[in-house]
């Protein structure tokens, strides 16, 4: 059996298989040819882009994000990490006969002997992976009053800022990555906030990244003086992913950002006294 490889699949030409049950509105899984026939057959097998609204195998291949593809198997019983493709099947004789969608398959591991294994594709896992292994940027925290110097009973405005340095930060787009076969971009948004005061009191997470008096959300009053109170941000970052140029699809993961930087912020008491002149 000669076989060759197109951009999401595999074409191979198969003899002295029967044509299996099954159609695009009723994909039979795992199914395989049966009798023996003289009849030659041709198969594509390509990655499952787009498969809920297939109606023709130029269909199933018309998605770019692939994203229903690299998902659906983790719904799966048993679930699975592997992408889900579907293998198409039409007689060579005549020429324009029809494709028939003969079934989907979780991974390349579960296709029929006779079907050679499609062109390797990352699994969600391995994307998402891929997204917290870049290099991010890490944010610090900007006080104002200014000069990190504030005084107790007095509200404390406070913003996360990051640094102009060469990570990755929200609303940046990632150089592209090889990931098997795919070309993968990474487009960074933030995710969670987490503001530690120095006093032992924090936020826990929210989404607002802070601001500055007077209107800024994020605002603490200290009830005491504190030498040296030690500020910083814990931050979670998330984004999406594109493939080979495609749109861009959610990446439904978190990066948690480690070891951002400590701001010292001095807390001091005013004292109000009368002088005579």
């Amino acid at each position: 059996m000669a076989g060759h490889f197109t951009n999401q699949g595999a074409v191979v030409e198969a003899h002295d298989s029967a044509r299996p049950d099954g159609g695009p509105d009723t994909p039979t899984t795992g199914a395989r040819a049966g009798a023996a026939s003289a009849e030659a057959y041709q198969y594509q097998l390509v990655l499952a882009c787009g498969y809920r609204r297939v109606s023709s195998i130029t269909g199933s291949e018309d998605a770019g994000t692939c994203a229903d593809a690299l998902s659906t198997c983790r719904y799966r019983t048993p679930p699975s990490d592997s992408p889900l493709y579907l293998l198409w099947q039409r007689a060579r004789v005549p020429a324009t006969a029809p494709w028939v969608l003969v079934g989907e398959y979780c991974g390349a591991d579960a296709l029929p002997a006779d079907v050679p294994p499609p062109p390797a594709v990352p699994s969600l896992g391995d994307i998402q992976r891929a997204f917290r292994a870049l290099p991010f940027s890490t944010p610090t925290v900007s006080i104002q009053p200014v000069g990190n110097l504030t005084l107790v009973n007095l509200p404390t405005f406070y913003r996360a800022t990051w640094s102009n340095d060469a990570g990755l930060q929200p609303g940046e787009i990632s150089q592209p990555v090889q990931l098997l076969t795919w070309s993968v971009q990474f487009r960074v948004t933030a995710h969670t906030y987490d503001y530690h005061f120095g006093d032992g009191t924090s936020t826990g997470p929210v989404t607002d990244a802070g601001g500055v008096y007077p209107d800024g959300a994020i605002r603490h009053t200290y009830t005491r003086p504190i030498a040296a109170a030690h500020v910083r941000v814990d931050t979670t970052l998330t984004g999406q992913f594109r493939a080979n140029g495609g749109p861009w699809v959610d990446l439904d993961t978190v990066a948690d950002l480690q070891n951002e930087p400590v701001t010292t912020l001095h807390v001091a008491s005013a004292h109000a006294r009368l002088v005579t002149h």
